[in-house]
């Protein structure tokens, strides 16, 4: 079934089992993006004024700029899988975290701005990781064919998370959307090592 379903795609039978993880992978990162500023704008706005926007928005601006420098610079000790992994898992935590301190009443004026500034870093990132791991499992000829595949998951994901995100902020409330964001996160992890452990077995064959 599955190679009838690559032959259709145009996918060769090594390249089907690394593209659909990708696809998932960014299916995913892009739902939880999604989710995340759905419920960063509506906590937000719940509490401070439209006109301080902008102030949070070029605080996002630097804070992804330093995020993105010191992401480059782990990848001087850690591996690809590895780091990605662990800055899934790191973003997991943080949403359950947030999630947490969001449900503790009170004012909470901080809360609502580091999950602003959160949320801006992990929506830049998050995307980001599924092309660099592309770039690295996949050679030039295999990307031209399976990119389009996988970025077909990124645009599903901005369906399926908007969708997702009206249905669960009216029945449970916008903080739960961090739990169903942590959730994709913590799913990505699996797509990456399913990816990485793809890539070696196929150079194997090679």
């Amino acid at each position: 079934m599955w190679s009838g379903v690559a032959r259709l795609l145009g996918l060769s039978k090594d390249e089907w089992p690394r593209a659909w993880p990708l696809a998932a992978y960014l299916f995913l990162t892009t739902a939880g993006s999604v989710a995340s500023k759905a419920t960063r704008d509506a906590l937000f706005l719940d509490r401070f004024r439209a006109v301080d926007l902008p102030y949070v928005d070029i605080a996002i601006a630097v804070l992804v700029g330093a995020a993105v420098a010191l992401y480059l610079r782990a990848y001087r000790w850690l591996s690809v899988p590895a780091l990605q992994i662990g800055s899934l898992c790191l973003f997991a935590a943080s949403c359950v975290g947030f999630w947490w301190l969001s449900g503790r009443g009170g004012d909470g004026r901080v809360v609502f701005i580091a999950i602003y500034l959160w949320v801006g870093v992990f929506g830049a990132l998050a995307p980001m990781q599924v092309w660099t791991l592309a770039n690295f499992v996949l050679t030039t000829r295999e990307a031209k064919r399976s990119f389009g595949i996988i970025g077909g998951g990124g645009i599903l994901g901005w369906i399926v998370g908007g969708l997702a995100t009206s249905l669960s902020a009216s029945w449970l409330g916008a903080e739960s959307l961090l739990l169903w964001v942590g959730a994709s996160l913590l799913l990505s992890t699996g797509l990456v090592h399913l990816v990485w452990r793809r890539s070696f077995a196929t150079a194997a064959r090679w």
